[in-house]
């Protein structure tokens, strides 16, 4: 693409924030993410969890924190990031996630950080921050060995799958909103989601 076509409008609209959710039948994770031309755990933002019957509260607070020290890295319009620096944050990236997860492991009493991985929901979020005053939580479908979302030619799951939440609502608020997303996850076969609490 030509750089010519990134102007400064078009590079705010392309700017975003995001985290991600997970929902257990035994705890509830909220993880920050950063973005260099892909999602990763983040190496300095807010991630945290809780028993999965943890409050709206709790939840809302937390999330909220996870989505604002969400960081952008890309470049729009440059043809390279820089391997040494992609590769010096992935290695922090992925330390990081690996202490988060062993934790999840030892704290709800799994075997290893993949069985604490199963049977888990999956909401991701996007927030357009410079140019946006909410946040678009994202159901996903549980299949074996992943999550996906539903895109815009499946217009009736698409449609459904999407909440559009104002980050001027309370921290309960958001926590409702993302208990309701929650409940909007779909897992294949006979598997059945998690059930948010009430």
């Amino acid at each position: 693409m030509n750089e010519s076509r990134y102007t400064p409008e078009r590079i705010r609209s392309l700017h975003y924030k995001s985290a991600t959710i997970t929902l257990s039948p035994k705890y509830i994770a909220i993880v920050s993410e950063e973005i260099w031309r892909g999602t990763y755990f983040s190496r300095t933002g807010w991630c945290a969890h809780a028993p999965c019957d943890a409050s709206a509260l709790w939840i809302g607070e937390n999330f909220r924190k996870a989505l604002e020290s969400s960081e952008y890295f890309n470049k729009p319009g440059v043809p390279s990031l820089g391997r040494d620096e992609i590769r010096a944050m992935e290695e922090a990236s992925n330390t990081r996630r690996l202490a988060f997860w062993s934790e999840i492991t030892q704290t709800y009493g799994y075997k290893d950080i993949d069985q604490a991985g199963r049977r888990c929901d999956v909401v991701l979020t996007s927030w357009h921050d410079l140019i946006e005053d909410f946040v678009t939580l994202i159901a996903t479908l549980r299949l074996p060995g992943g999550h996906r979302g539903w895109g815009p030619m499946e217009k009736k799951k698409y449609a459904e799958k999407r909440i559009a939440v104002p980050l001027s609502v309370s921290d309960e608020a958001l926590g409702l909103a993302i208990r309701d997303a929650l409940s909007r996850c779909e897992a294949s076969g006979r598997q059945k989601i998690n059930t948010p609490s009430e």
